[in-house]
């Protein structure tokens, strides 16, 4: 609390009347003072302290003292919060520094930066002081009539100043934490602490929780977001946080840290205040599989754990949502032997069990019902009398093994994080399962850590009986060896730094890098993101030394660099590692990615490094779940159009952009990635249909099979015929059979098609090749009404054998074909020309036309099928633009205007006919070339004529053509 006392000041006074006002004063700051006293000898309340054991509920401060967690049992609706607030109770014997608490002090860390505890309002502090004084004086009066006060009065000063812990910055960074706290695996956390700074333009605050074990081995460290700049008082949370099952206490860290160049602030502020640590009752939830990845046909158990059993909770709620949102099914379950339960922290030195009596690790079980490919989540909640909201969820996916191929695809993740503890084969099995075709590996462990670098060899190992690629990755040293390097701050840790002096790194890599290139072949100097060597002179002749210094006495192996995609490209003469790792901050969409990837292709064509790149989604805080997958998507098809070797996730589990939680359970962009990566992934694409429906495609090819990826901005549907075994993938891998149909005496496939991109799997690649082969040469034909007009149709046969059929010219009304249907024979990847001779009739109209084009192969079983090209008619270099309008008189104006692109002059003698056996209106239009006209024709009683088509008629004076142009009526 900021105090602000005004008017009480320290008295000296000059008469018996300033005396008395002054008597007057002191004997209410007394009766204060009583109030203080009387709340300090109450058993119930007292204040939070360093630390308290303050009551999680709302209704007020539990009994407690001490610093340490309470033995003594609690009802689980008041489980101790400790509070650190920097009072008086946190510092006993006045020493402006926290009880128990350890500051870290050495090189970069001096003891000359002024760390303690603080005032926030310092000049209420000095006036309660000085009460405090007053009070002194007339104590001992008050005791002689109230017998039971202690022999000095409790402080004011002490009881109502806030303070914190204040840091002055002065070219230093700081580290203290603070003594352990009991903990139990039986609750779950929320941490909680406000920081204030001021002033900082390098420095950095934040804090750490650590959980430790009976040891103080460190187990598992939980980071605040780092604050910068000049900030009011900021609470930062952590919530539900599991404590490791190994875990006695935890501790907090608080850390001042420069900047990544090493800078660090000189003056600034920095304030920390009110940190706490709240056990709450855990509610569990998993499914059967601990990645959440079940296959199609397995069943789905969920189990929910009640862990610390909340007073009046006998059931547990089970809701089982879709992709979408939608509640599929729910089911209430009873909690087995349910009562109420004692919560009882853990006495120090003991682990944390369950009671035997296993209320504190009820399970309670659902068995799903038999679910489609897709992903899930499962939500559960406490239900009870008198209970506060318990609730928590859990994600999981339903794979269809059967889609798609999965060997020597083109898609990967850099394992930073994801899988870390799994066990090799289950590693493997869980990569492969999810269309993982290669793996980053981080490997720069210590020299003398045999028991990970087997692990790295044997899950090598699997993950290439598997089919999966492995890349070993050389970026961040641990941490006992930084100090080595002589680096100045963290922003030096990168690749070009610590591979500057063969003497550090090779002897502490030599003996890793020995064992590990028995399995692994392909090393990447850096992270994904490093592009520290675009500064490294004579870069061709240093990274040849670094690769002879990391093979050493093992393997031959391959290296790789990273380079990003806004630096010029390096010619194969200037270049001496194996592979190239590209990519850009911020991500590039599919069109840049796909002309960077041609430009490259064109400096270096096939003699330069392989090419690697990064991609995944894009931010999930930015961008609709639809935006996300379809960027995607098409980001993944660009790398099957080029020389891509391969295509990272960088972070699996980043919260924005990555495929799994914390916890490597399935996100929501998993599948699309997944689903992407099978169908596509050791295809290439070959080029896009032209659909009728307009919708956008990706054609991808093998030898054997072929897909076809699918979208559009608006619902649509096609009928196309694309084989005999087709069935359609959603981006989830729900695989459904295509719906035939009759079109003109034609089977055909009904495909619906919206924002999200599916895929047509199991189309016939040779029919698909034939249809993105057919081409009218001619884009647009005169109208020249009566007068044959050569319309030339040219195709390839795609396949290894000779072909033949015939071909059949379906005509538009008022068109005809002196040979409508031609047939033709073709050697194997030959193509051909067909030439039909158009006749347009009398009332042909000009206009652009959609003309079937019938292809029957002479194959066993024979195939039918139609492609549909446009083609437009009318005089070539004339563009024509009508519009209609209502006017106030109810008069019709259509505006007719005409635009001459040729070289010679066109006239036309315009004639507008409407509908009812109206009059005509005449005009004469002469277009210049170049040049755009306008003519106007009104027509009265325009009502009459909405909705209906107008006729204009124009012809070619001293010329041939004529012109049938219908005008829809509008307002």
């Amino acid at each position: 609390m900021n105090l602000r006392i005004g008017g009480i000041l320290p008295c000296r006074y000059r008469n018996e009347s300033q005396y008395g006002d002054c008597r007057r004063i002191v004997s209410a700051i007394m009766v204060a003072v009583l109030g203080v006293c009387a709340v300090a000898a109450s058993p119930s309340i007292v204040s939070a302290q360093s630390p308290s054991l303050a009551n999680s509920s709302n209704s007020g401060l539990a009994a407690a003292s001490g610093s340490r967690a309470a033995s003594a049992a609690l009802p689980v609706d008041k489980l101790p919060r400790h509070l650190w607030n920097f009072g008086r109770g946190s510092d006993k014997n006045f020493d402006d520094w926290p009880d128990h608490w350890q500051r870290r002090v050495g090189r970069r860390y001096p003891k000359y930066v002024k760390v303690g505890i603080a005032p926030k309002n310092v000049a209420a502090e000095q006036q309660l002081l000085a009460i405090d004084t007053m009070v002194i004086r007339e104590w001992p009066r008050l005791r002689r009539h109230i017998k039971s006060l202690p022999v000095l009065p409790p402080s004011l000063a002490d009881a109502m100043v806030d303070r914190y812990l204040k840091i002055d910055l002065d070219g230093g960074l700081v580290m203290v934490q603070s003594p352990p706290v009991e903990t139990s695996h039986v609750y779950q956390y929320r941490f909680g602490i406000k920081v204030m700074t001021q002033g900082l333009r390098h420095d950095r605050a934040r804090a750490e929780f650590v959980f430790v074990n009976d040891n103080g081995d460190e187990l598992e460290t939980h980071l605040t977001q780092s604050i910068t700049g000049t900030t009011d008082w900021t609470e930062l949370v952590l919530d539900r946080i599991r404590a490791p099952r190994a875990a006695t206490g935890v501790f907090v860290r608080l850390i001042v840290e420069g900047a990544e160049d090493g800078l660090e602030d000189i003056r600034g502020e920095i304030g920390f205040d009110d940190i706490s640590i709240e056990p709450f009752p855990q509610l569990q939830l998993v499914t059967d599989h601990p990645m959440g990845i079940h296959t199609l046909g397995s069943s789905v158990d969920v189990a929910a754990t009640v862990l610390g059993l909340p007073s009046g909770a006998t059931q547990v709620l089970f809701r089982l949502i879709d992709v979408d949102g939608h509640e599929i099914t729910r089911q209430l379950s009873e909690i087995p032997n349910a009562r109420i339960e004692e919560a009882e922290l853990p006495k120090s030195g003991q682990p944390a069990k369950p009671s035997a009596s296993g209320p504190r690790g009820m399970e309670v079980h659902w068995e799903l019902p038999d679910l489609d490919p897709g992903f899930y989540r499962v939500m559960a909640s406490l239900q009870g009398r008198n209970l506060r909201t318990l609730a928590t969820e859990t994600t999981f996916a339903v794979v269809d093994p059967a889609i798609g191929q999965s060997n020597q695809g083109s898609f990967g993740w850099t394992l930073v994080e994801s899988g870390r503890d799994m066990p090799p084969r289950e590693l493997a099995g869980w990569l492969a399962q999810l269309g993982v075709n290669w793996v980053k590996i981080p490997c720069w462990i210590e020299s003398h850590d045999t028991a990970t670098a087997d692990r790295i060899l044997e899950a090598s190992s699997r993950l290439q009986d598997v089919g999966i690629q492995t890349i070993g990755v050389l970026d961040v040293p641990p941490e006992s060896q930084v100090p080595l390097f002589d680096i100045r701050g963290r922003r030096d840790v990168v690749a070009s730094q610590l591979f500057r002096d063969s003497r550090v790194w090779q002897p502490l890599l030599e003996p890793v890098m020995t064992r590990l290139t028995l399995k692994v072949k392909m090393w990447q100097l850096g992270g994904n993101h490093d592009y520290s060597f675009l500064d490294r002179s004579h870069l061709q002749e240093s990274i040849a030394e670094i690769a002879t210094g990391l093979q050493g006495y093992g393997q031959p192996i391959e290296v790789a660099i990273c380079w990003p995609w806004t630096e010029r490209d390096l010619t194969p003469s200037e270049t001496s590692w194996n592979a190239v790792q590209r990519s850009s901050d911020p991500e590039l969409t599919a069109d840049e990615l796909d002309e960077y990837l041609r430009l490259e292709a064109l400096q270096g064509g096939s003699r330069g490094p392989r090419t690697w790149v990064v991609v995944e989604p894009i931010e999930q805080s930015r961008y609709d779940r639809d935006s996300r997958i379809l960027d995607l998507a098409k980001r993944m098809a660009v790398v099957r159009k080029h020389r891509v070797q391969a295509a990272f996730v960088s972070e699996p589990r980043n919260p924005d952009r990555g495929l799994l939680n914390a916890d490597g359970r399935p996100e929501e962009m998993l599948l699309p990635w997944r689903t992407t990566s099978l169908m596509i992934g050791n295809l290439r694409q070959m080029g896009s249909l032209r659909l009728r429906s307009k919708a956008e495609n990706i054609v991808f090819a093998g030898a054997d099979r072929a897909v076809v990826m699918l979208w559009s901005p608006l619902p649509c549907e096609e009928l196309i015929y694309l084989g005999d075994q087709v069935h359609r993938v959603d981006i989830w891998g729900r695989r459904q059979p295509l719906e035939l149909a009759e079109v003109e005496g034609q089977l055909a496939h009904r495909v619906k098609i919206g924002p999200r991109p599916i895929f047509i799997a199991g189309a016939d690649p040779a029919l698909l090749a034939f249809r993105m082969s057919v081409e009218v040469e001619q884009k647009q034909v005169d109208s020249l009404l009566g007068q044959a007009q050569p319309v030339d149709v040219t195709f390839t046969n795609p396949t290894r054998e000779g072909l033949g059929g015939s071909l059949s010219v379906l005509a538009p009304e008022h068109w005809s074909f002196n040979e409508p249907s031609i047939p033709w024979e073709l050697q194997a990847g030959k193509s051909t020309t067909l030439q039909f001779n158009l006749v347009l009739g009398n009332s042909a109209k000009v206009g652009q036309y959609e003309v079937p084009l019938r292809f029957e192969h002479q194959s066993i079983p024979s195939k039918k099928f139609t492609v549909y090209r446009d083609l437009t008619v009318g005089p070539i270099g004339l563009r024509i633009e009508t519009e209609t309008r209502l006017l106030v008189d109810n008069q019709l104006r259509v505006e007719i205007e005409m635009t001459n692109d040729s070289n010679v002059t066109q006239a036309y003698d315009c004639m507008l006919f409407p509908q009812g056996g109206r009059q005509y209106q005449r005009r004469f239009i002469t277009v210049k070339p170049g040049e755009t006209v306008r003519r106007e024709f009104y027509f009265s009683d325009a009502e009459s004529l909405l909705g209906k088509t107008m006729l204009l008629r124009a012809g070619e004076q001293d010329g041939k053509r004529i012109l049938n142009y219908e005008i829809p009526v509008r307002r």
